[in-house]
């Protein structure tokens, strides 16, 4: 017993060792900035005047009062649910249509519906910002042609269409990465199941509401709120798509990077980041609540 026991602990240090690398990693990348800028969040440290100087929550104070930040806060939101309920919709519509029985190429349908997705993002936003170009974008120039527009359309300058083709790109580019998840949901039912529903008399769209949404709504959940929280902090599509956006900034990830890399004051920047990682852990939490009550509904 003695021996076991000492061949037990050793393997357990030895399993230790093999994993403290990737602990130390996540620690460097992940921890440690984190905390690094929540100390920095509390102090007045701006580029021009690289001191720590603490001054409390002044910088929270500030960010809370500037109507500018809740603007951004606003346009993250409207940003990110109108991107998130089209990809749903459609990535379960589409995981819907490539799991049918009787679909043929089944491989290469799937293989042709993650292409958007295998795109960089950088590249995402050069398309549509040519596309929407007011001079020399396709789209101006197909609309003129069918008579909806009279003349060319800044489509990028409007604070309005901007969102808009913002929200279109992200649907675009964001919709396989759903129908994947969906997709291997889907297959996780079984087929008796689907049998015994038409046996009793179920049609297509009762199946759907009694067999197929209920089993997948817990991989609809976990892949909405991992889409929700990547969207809400999207930087790179609405930078290179507009710089910025008209109106200041179209996100608040703009928002901050502007605060601490533009206007060089890092510890306010730093306040806004901690102030978004609050917001999004009310909706994680949010989202744990809905869970356990679907677990105790369907459990």
């Amino acid at each position: 017993m003695s021996g076991n026991r000492k061949k037990k602990n050793r393997t357990s240090t030895q399993g230790t060792l093999l994993y403290m690398p990737a602990i130390l990693i996540i620690f460097g990348i992940v921890v440690y900035p984190m905390l690094y800028a929540l100390v920095m969040s509390f102090t007045g440290y701006s580029v021009r005047k690289p001191v720590m100087n603490f001054v409390g929550i002044a910088n929270y104070i500030k960010i809370l009062q500037d109507a500018s930040f809740w603007q951004a806060v606003g346009r993250s939101l409207i940003f990110t649910f109108g991107s998130l309920i089209p990809q749903v919709v459609l990535g379960l519509a589409i995981a819907i249509l490539l799991n049918h029985p009787d679909l043929r190429f089944k491989g290469l349908f799937r293989g042709l519906v993650i292409m958007s997705w295998l795109v960089p993002t950088v590249a995402v936003a050069m398309i549509f910002r040519w596309m929407f170009h007011d001079i020399y974008g396709i789209m101006n120039y197909i609309l003129i042609d069918l008579h909806v527009l009279k003349e060319p359309v800044a489509w990028i300058a409007n604070e309005h269409t901007a969102m808009f083709i913002l929200i279109l790109a992200n649907v675009w580019r964001g919709v396989p990465m759903l129908i994947t998840m969906f997709l291997a949901g889907l297959q996780g039912i079984p087929s008796d199941l689907y049998e015994a529903g038409q046996i009793d008399g179920a049609n297509g769209w009762n199946r759907f509401c009694k067999i197929t949404l209920p089993l997948l709504m817990p991989v609809v959940m976990v892949s909405g709120i991992l889409r929700f929280i990547w969207t809400f902090n999207f930087y790179d599509l609405p930078w290179v798509m507009t710089g910025g956006g008209p109106a200041e900034a179209l996100n608040n990830s703009i928002y901050a990077y502007r605060r601490a890399f533009s206007s060089y004051r890092m510890g306010e920047g730093s306040a806004i980041t901690m102030i978004l990682f609050v917001i999004l852990i009310i909706f994680a939490a949010i989202y744990f609540i809905l869970k356990k009550r679907q677990d105790k509904l369907y459990g």
